[in-house]
């Protein structure tokens, strides 16, 4: 398999493939952030889906592995010739007919799960013509009321109607399918890390993923990283991962912070340094629970 292609867009990092954004979970450890609404539920944010956003750090492993590629999104945005609005359109005249076969499945499915209420709906309508009958003073015989025959083969002839192109649903690509980034002849800088901060992120990242962690952004519980023992949509993550210069002074205040914080969260706060032999040192720290 080639390499995955990693979309540089205003100094981000984006994964538009699913197949690609699958292969780096399943293969490669690296889990990323979606971002992107469901088509199908634009109006909720519990639920996402493509693009992929990558950190920095993961962007950086992946180059380093020789597992991605940069590409520069701005190709992407390039007006696109008549001969391709012609096969999107072309392409979407066949979603919107395999569309009409799957809105009368879906309808035939729905009456035969009510044929009880269709067969009620019938009976209820010859009721109602031998009463207008009655009403006419013309005799009727009413004794096979409730012996309407409704032929269950039937029923998916009637009340199916056709699905307007209007209303049918768009298909939106998630990665442009016109752009051949393969022969891409003009690599994309990537200039992260610079500071020594990014550094030290980066050989700790890089370090922890090669104990075979998964590692996602810590952020929201006060560090860098998050660390987990397997697949966060299966695991919960063990660690709260802050990377700190080795020679950094911080006040016995801070230390308490931030073991507390770890209680709070039941994780272990995990401080990563880089130590004056180029190894990264790293130090636990648990609430007690004492006071």
């Amino acid at each position: 398999m080639g390499e995955l292609s990693l979309h540089v867009s205003n100094g981000k990092i984006f994964v538009w493939n699913a197949e690609d954004a699958a292969t780096l979970r399943e293969e490669h450890r690296i889990v990323g952030k979606l971002i992107g609404c469901l088509p199908r539920a634009p109006r909720q944010n519990v639920y996402l889906g493509l693009p992929l956003e990558l950190l920095p750090e993961e962007t950086s492993l992946l180059l380093d592995k020789g597992v991605a590629k940069l590409v520069d999104d701005s190709k992407s945005l390039q007006k696109p010739y008549p001969e391709q609005v012609q096969e999107l359109e072309r392409f979407r005249q066949i979603r919107y007919e395999q569309q009409i076969e799957l809105c009368r499945e879906a309808r035939k499915k729905e009456l035969y799960r009510n044929f009880n209420r269709v067969k009620e709906g019938k009976i209820a309508k010859h009721r109602k013509q031998l009463e207008e009958h009655q009403k006419a003073g013309e005799t009727i015989d009413d004794s096979d009321l409730e012996n309407v025959d409704v032929d269950i083969e039937t029923i998916p002839s009637h009340g199916i109607p056709r699905l307007e192109k209007k209303h049918a649903m768009v298909q939106l690509f998630t990665e442009t399918p016109w752009v051949d980034h393969s022969d891409a002849s003009q690599p994309v800088p990537w200039t992260y890390p610079q500071t020594e901060l990014e550094q030290l992120r980066c050989r700790v990242f890089t370090d922890l993923w090669e104990k075979g962690h998964f590692l996602t952004s810590g952020s929201k519980f006060g560090g860098d990283f998050l660390v987990y023992p397997g697949d966060p949509a299966r695991f919960h993550s063990f660690y709260i991962a802050r990377c700190l210069p080795h020679r950094e002074q911080f006040t016995a205040l801070d230390v308490v912070a931030m073991g507390r914080l770890g209680a709070h969260v039941r994780k272990t706060m995990l401080l990563c340094s880089l130590g004056d032999n180029n190894q990264i040192h790293y130090t636990s720290l648990q609430w007690s629970g004492m006071s």
